[in-house]
């Protein structure tokens, strides 16, 4: 089949979500069609669907390198990218991102689900996982909610405006990626609202989630260090997988992703059948 990526406007009936949001879906959105849901999708039994987040300044482009390793396993990917609130960046708010991703998973037809969120998205997952109820939960250097002692770095203006930084700032963000995907990283960051990030360093509570979890970590994040990774797990009970010479950004974007992929999904392969 055909791998479309469609922008498309969120409309949930009970949700205040009104404006565009992109998303790269894989296989292709059904309503583009004009099909049944039924006639594109398997039964709910073999239908798995893989929802992976980014983080804050990024979007769905930066799951690049994961979504052929899913989609040869046989999952179905949604890979959104997160979008302002109508009112503007400035305005929005945690909690517009976590309405995003609760309408687009009800857009979906019956199905077993999987999170993997990075950065911020592994909070936007932990966010989502109690309303979601997925079968697993694959945190990638994810930002950890309240209690785990972590706080972000600086003092953030209301607009972040990432897309205006400099390459060579990109590159030092990036150590472990080649030339390539670091132009297309540095043509790519969105700005980021600076009341998001405050929240989250005043830190989100979540409930624990209830599904295995996967905890995979960089142990050169200098964001997200390692060894708040290992808390988490720790209080999860989850599964740890820590790479050495491994950035924060490493795991999506560095030259080992496909790697860091292959085993999210040989882990997820094991725990979702």
């Amino acid at each position: 089949m055909r791998v479309l990526c469609n922008v498309y406007a969120l409309r949930a009936v009970g949700n205040d979500i009104g404006h565009p949001a992109r998303a790269c879906i894989r296989p292709s959105f059904p309503g583009m069609l004009g099909l049944r849901m039924e006639q594109l999708f398997p039964t709910a039994e073999e239908h798995r669907i893989a929802l992976l987040l980014h983080g804050a300044g990024g979007g769905g482009w930066e799951w690049n390198a994961w979504l052929p390793v899913f989609e040869e396993r046989g999952w179905t990917v949604l890979s959104p990218s997160l979008q302002p609130a109508a009112e503007g960046i400035a305005a929005t708010r945690f909690k517009e991102y976590r309405r995003q991703i609760l309408a687009l998973a009800s857009t979906q037809p019956a199905f077993r689900l999987a999170i993997v969120g990075a950065s911020m998205g592994g909070l936007l997952a932990l966010s989502v996982s109690e309303a979601l109820k997925p079968s697993a939960l694959i945190l990638v250097n994810g930002v950890p909610p309240s209690g785990f002692g972590w706080n972000s770095k600086g003092d953030y203006p209301d607009v972040v405006r990432w897309s205006q930084g400099t390459i060579e700032e990109t590159r030092e963000a990036m150590p472990d990626s080649d030339e390539s995907t670091v132009r297309l990283a540095f043509e790519r960051w969105r700005d980021e609202s600076g009341a998001v990030l405050r929240e989250i360093a005043d830190g989100i509570e979540v409930s624990p989630p209830q599904c295995p979890v996967l905890i995979m970590a960089g142990e050169l994040d200098q964001d997200i260090p390692a060894s708040v990774s290992r808390q988490v797990a720790q209080a999860y009970r989850a599964d740890l997988l820590v790479y050495d010479r491994m950035s924060h950004v490493g795991p999506l974007l560095g030259t080992r992703a496909a790697k860091v992929a292959r085993d999210a999904v040989d882990w997820l392969d094991d725990h979702v059948r």
